[in-house]
Order: C-alpha cells, then sequence, then structure tokens
C-alpha cells in the first residue's frame, strides 16, 4: 500500500489464488443527501476536513459554534457497506464483529459563503479511502483543502528517543501550497508518514496540483483531552485561503462539550 509523498507498505504477492482473491472485502460507498442538493455542487474557497474526534471537536468549537442557523447548510453524507459471502451489506465495527446498516464515514456542511467542513471517520477502511475523497470532491468545488487529524505520540519516529508531555504539531503540504502560502507549523520528516484518508487528500490534491495542507496533532492520549483539543488553535496564525478566526465562546464551548462527553461515558453501561 502506498502512502503520500512514497511511502510504501507491506505489498501481498500477485501469485494467489482464486479462493483468496474472493476472500478480499468488497465495499459500496453510497453517498445521501436531500433531492434538491442531488444535481448541484457547492463552491468554496477552502474545504476542511476533520478527522477524528479532537479535530471534529475544534472545528465544532473554536469555528461553527459562533455560527448562525441559516448560514449553515447541509450538503451530503457518505456512508459504506460490505459486501459479505451470502451478499448480504454489513458494517465492520471496530474490526472485530459485524452490525447491519450502513457506516457513515463522511457528512460535509456548507458554511457561508466560502468554507465547507467535512467530518470525516478515522476508522473508515484504507481501501475506500481514495473512492471517499473523490466523492466528496465531486460534490464540492473548492480551491484548497485543509486537513486535521490527530495521532499517538508513539507513532512519532525521530533520531532520539521523544519524551514529550504535550501535544505538538507536524505538517505536510502539496508543491501548490507550499509555493503560495507559508507555514510556520514543523514539517512532518521522513520516516514518518501519513496514510489512509489524509494521505488520499493530499495525493488527490497534488495530482489536480491543487493547494492542500495537512497538520498532524501528535497526543499522549487517544480519548478527548481539552489541552489536545487546544493545540490546533496554532492553525489560526497561518496564512490559509481563509482567514479563520476563533469565537469569543471557544472555551466554553469546549469544556461544554468535555463535560457531556465524561457524562456519555460514565452512562457507558446504562
Amino acid at each position: 500500500m502506498a502512502t503520500f509523498f512514497g511511502e510504501i507498505g507491506p505489498l501481498s504477492s500477485r501469485a494467489v489464488d482464486d479462493e483468496e482473491i474472493e476472500d478480499q472485502p468488497i465495499y459500496n460507498v453510497t453517498i445521501g443527501t436531500r433531492p434538491e442538493c442531488l444535481d448541484m455542487k457547492a463552491d468554496c474557497k477552502l474545504l476542511i476536513f476533520t478527522v477524528g474526534a479532537q479535530a471534529n471537536a475544534f472545528i465544532e468549537s473554536h469555528v461553527l459554534s459562533d455560527k448562525a442557523p441559516d448560514t449553515v447548510r447541509y450538503l451530503f453524507h457518505i456512508h459504506y457497506t460490505l459486501n459479505n459471502s451470502t451478499g448480504e451489506s454489513t458494517t465492520c465495527e471496530n474490526d472485530l464483529k459485524f452490525k447491519p446498516g450502513p457506516g457513515k464515514v463522511a457528512n460535509a456542511v456548507f458554511i457561508e459563503p466560502n468554507l465547507v467542513v467535512c467530518d470525516v471517520s478515522p476508522k473508515m477502511p484504507d481501501e475506500i479511502a481514495s473512492e471517499v475523497c473523490e466523492l466528496i470532491l465531486s460534490q464540492i468545488n473548492c480551491e484548497e483543502a485543509l486537513i486535521l487529524t490527530s495521532c499517538h505520540i508513539s507513532h512519532f519516529k525521530g533520531d532520539s528517543p521523544l519524551m514529550a508531555d504535550e501535544p505538538f504539531l507536524k505538517s505536510l503540504a502539496t508543491a501548490k501550497y507550499t509555493v503560495k502560502h507559508t507555514c510556520s507549523i514543523p514539517h512532518l520528516s521522513a520516516p514518518n508518514f501519513i496514510s489512509n484518508f489524509p494521505a488520499a487528500v493530499l495525493t488527490l490534491f497534488e495530482i489536480k496540483k491543487k493547494g492542500a495542507l495537512c497538520v498532524i496533532n501528535y497526543v499522549d492520549r487517544d480519548s478527548f483531552d481539552i489541552l489536545n483539543v487546544q493545540n490546533f488553535e496554532k492553525i489560526f496564525s497561518e496564512d490559509l485561503i481563509v482567514k479563520l478566526v476563533p469565537n469569543k465562546e471557544a472555551v466554553s464551548n469546549l469544556r461544554k462539550a468535555a463535560m457531556k462527553k465524561n457524562i456519555c461515558d460514565s452512562n457507558l453501561y446504562i
């Protein structure tokens, strides 16, 4: 499997039996929207992808929460199903069991006049990442993209053992983005790389010769944490095509989200 900027993952042999080919998962990716939006494409300057709960919480609390309802318009959602050997469609949950029904992997809203936010599941299968990305871009005309995602600090590779108690940001950008913009977030150097949906976005935008910036938030815990979410605030000083401005109630909104998250976790078995 290839990842962005040429890193190569494990490759399987082409010398396989037909039975092994039949065992490969087959996914059906579909899009859902309102009937009046089927033949419409959203035009925007900046398309923001939030991959994971922390990136989504940041955009929700710092960017979207102060928008008037009449400036926010639902666009579409994307889901996938897995065809099993019996021909029935099921959705994979945590790679351990299956349950009937669609698995939502993306949800997009339009923020007038020049911003679209698309929340993407970090658990989508690698096999459909490029297809989902292309399907999203078939519905949205954008000039540039910003991808926000998180990764556990244990995955970061450096010359010396990493001893960091606080989250830190790294970035990858397409060639077109680096020509038009300056980026103060340190570059993600080899042998580190990104994969799955963020890699699919950067690869597609590189092919299309369009600007895209991916910001990776390396954190010490995967669960919801206010400090980790707030670390994304550094993007407000970035030279983006659309100047993002934090709303005045960002901290309060984030605390409310954290409280709600804690309550939901404590009621897990209720």
